[in-house]
């Protein structure tokens, strides 16, 4: 058979006509399928939630059915705790239905941040190390020779905090920095008195603790709390000396 006769066979035309009969069929049912896959009737605009409490920003982005994702949460003083900061896509935004939408809100409480100030550190840096954790902090100075410009103790509402210890951003805190005086103050009779009993009366007679000492009577941590000051330096008898002088104190167990 010839060529020519072939291509105008029935056979070869009704081939053709199959095959691309198929091909329309093919590439029409792809184009169908992905127009319903890409579901363009669900399209809508991103809301602008940000300044919106977290739940109801929840509600507003369900309502046009899109799932809301809190991603994280930052702290700011100055922000409506609970409110939306950020959000991704960003307002105006087109998007499908069933689309995630992650919301980033500040924190409802401040975080904890370490204290991170010891005795003895200067009080410039100590006063710059709180106020970049976010403290609220209040310097007050307190006769000390040894410790002039430097940290004597960090208190937050009275209590003596240590550097490990840990406060909410925003909480207030006192920095306590020594200074020198030419006060000529009485030192006390501390004699009998607890280690706590004598910081208080040292305090009030603007004098500082010194040099602690436990005799081989003290044992444990009770022990510790129980002892009593037999020996102190400065002695009571030397009369009077410069505000913020250090008093060193030696203690036993009178058991």
């Amino acid at each position: 058979m010839s060529l020519r006769r072939f291509v105008f066979s029935r056979t070869f035309l009704k081939t053709v006509l199959v095959v691309g009969i198929t091909w329309i069929v093919l590439i029409g049912g792809s184009m169908l399928f992905l127009q319903i896959n890409s579901r363009p009737w669900s399209e809508c605009s991103v809301p602008d939630v940000t300044s919106l409490s977290k739940d109801e920003a929840f509600n507003v982005l369900e309502e046009l059915e899109l799932v809301p994702i809190h991603l994280d949460s930052v702290y700011s003083s100055s922000a409506v705790p609970g409110s939306i900061l950020e959000q991704s896509p960003p307002a105006g935004s087109s998007v499908k239905s069933g689309r995630p939408v992650y919301l980033t809100t500040f924190r409802v409480t401040p975080p904890d941040e370490r204290i991170a100030v010891f005795e003895g550190q200067d009080a410039r840096l100590a006063l710059n190390i709180l106020e970049s954790k976010g403290f609220k902090v209040k310097e007050k100075f307190e006769p000390n020779l040894i410790l002039e410009g430097k940290v004597v103790r960090v208190e937050s509402r009275g209590i003596s905090l240590a550097p490990d210890d840990r406060r909410q951003r925003d909480s207030k805190i006192t920095l306590v920095v020594g200074k020198s005086s030419n006060v000529k103050v009485m030192i006390p009779w501390l004699s009998g008195l607890t280690l706590k009993e004598a910081t208080v009366a040292l305090a009030k007679s603007s004098l500082s603790l010194g040099y602690v000492e436990y005799g081989d009577s003290v044992f444990s941590a009770q022990d510790t709390l129980m002892a009593r000051i037999v020996r102190q330096y400065p002695s009571s008898s030397s009369g009077f000396v410069k505000a913020g002088t250090s008093v060193d104190l030696v203690l036993k167990n009178s058991k």
